[in-house]
């Protein structure tokens, strides 16, 4: 696959090329990984890899300065994502505080951020310029089956971030398979799958329960009419 792309092989690391690919084509990207942890880890080897000068250096050296004081008092978390940022990565997970988030993704939109490395929770319902979905992890642990698929839906989702209307005339989104094997699994479940129905969790009582009382709790119901 990479090969008829035209990927460059300069690491050991599919994810890491086709980060650095999309940098040299002038565009952005984002990179879904199955966990906080991989998202940091994934952000800090591609930002290892890339030197920068200039006005554009400094830009970034100054928006890794916000992401690093959004704390009173910077943690380990916060000094990473400040060297990241630097390099124009970053990574996008729980673990942040809104401010991070926003800052990531307000400098993602506006071109100064170029790769974000994050977990499934930023496929839904935001809207970025990515011109390149990486797909590094397509399986997820669950207890107690250990590491499974993810959904057709949630794949269908991460892939759908690349090539927005707003942005992009088109767009890629590249599935990371460490076989042929797995690339034949790959393309059959995903590329030519279905995707599983769509049902409500809040038809379970707990689940609608607990719902209601996280309204009441965040303010955003005051009465029984809301």
């Amino acid at each position: 696959m990479k090969k008829q792309m035209g990927i460059t092989t300069i690491t050991e690391d599919p994810t890491i090329d086709l980060a650095l690919d999309t940098l040299r084509i002038n565009k952005q990207a984002l990179v879904f990984v199955n966990s906080k942890r991989s998202a940091e880890k994934t952000a800090e080897d591609i930002s290892k890899k890339i030197k920068l000068e200039g006005q554009q250096k400094v830009e970034l050296e100054q928006l890794g300065e916000q992401a690093l004081h959004a704390l009173a008092k910077p943690t380990k978390q916060c000094e990473r994502l400040a060297s990241c940022i630097k390099k124009g990565i970053a990574f996008h997970n729980a673990g942040l505080v809104q401010e991070q988030k926003e800052l990531i993704e307000d400098s993602f939109r506006a071109g100064k951020i170029k790769i974000i490395c994050c977990t499934p929770t930023l496929a839904a319902g935001v809207d970025l310029p990515s011109f390149r979905t990486i797909l590094k992890d397509l399986k997820r642990f669950s207890s107690p089956q250990g590491m499974v698929w993810i959904s057709v839906l949630e794949y269908e989702q991460m892939a759908g971030r690349s090539g927005r209307p707003r942005y992009d005339t088109y767009g890629e989104a590249i599935a990371i398979a460490s076989s042929e094997k797995e690339k034949e699994n790959i393309f059959e479940k995903y590329v030519c799958g279905t995707p599983e129905e769509i049902y409500s969790k809040l038809a379970v009582e707990p689940v609608l329960r607990t719902y209601i009382l996280s309204l009441i709790a965040a303010e955003f119901v005051t009465n029984k009419q809301e």
